[in-house]
């Protein structure tokens, strides 16, 4: 298995219809819904990300970049010892494992992401 590649690009959209139309007809991306607020999509059976609803939305606030790691708590430690911060607790992502975000020493969002089956 190959950890810390990207494995995940999320946006954040007010409109998830209207954000699928979008990228479906842009991209011919397929789409499934994975609860209320949010659709996951990828290409011939390959996950790329999801559109995430968001009651407001900040322009340059999305895309957000995930990777995934071999050891989420070990990678946040890490994280924290090179001089970024925690910016969220470990997170059940039913499904898939966990998640968290730290920050580089910049402040810039960097989203870790642990799978349950890390053949996904």
């Amino acid at each position: 298995m190959n950890y810390n590649n990207l494995c995940h690009v999320e946006y954040f959209v007010r409109d998830l219809d209207q954000a699928q139309a979008f990228y479906q007809g842009l991209f011919g991306w397929d789409f499934r819904s994975f609860g209320d607020d949010m659709r996951v999509f990828g290409q011939q059976g390959n996950h790329i990300g999801g559109l995430a609803k968001r009651d407001k939305v900040n322009p340059g606030e999305s895309p957000s970049l995930w990777f995934q790691v071999q050891d989420l708590e070990a990678t946040m430690a890490r994280a924290v010892e090179l001089g970024g911060q925690r910016v969220s607790e470990r997170s059940d992502v039913p499904g898939v494992g966990w998640s968290g975000v730290v920050a580089d020493p910049d402040g810039n969002a960097v989203g870790l992401v642990q799978y349950a089956d890390p053949a996904e």
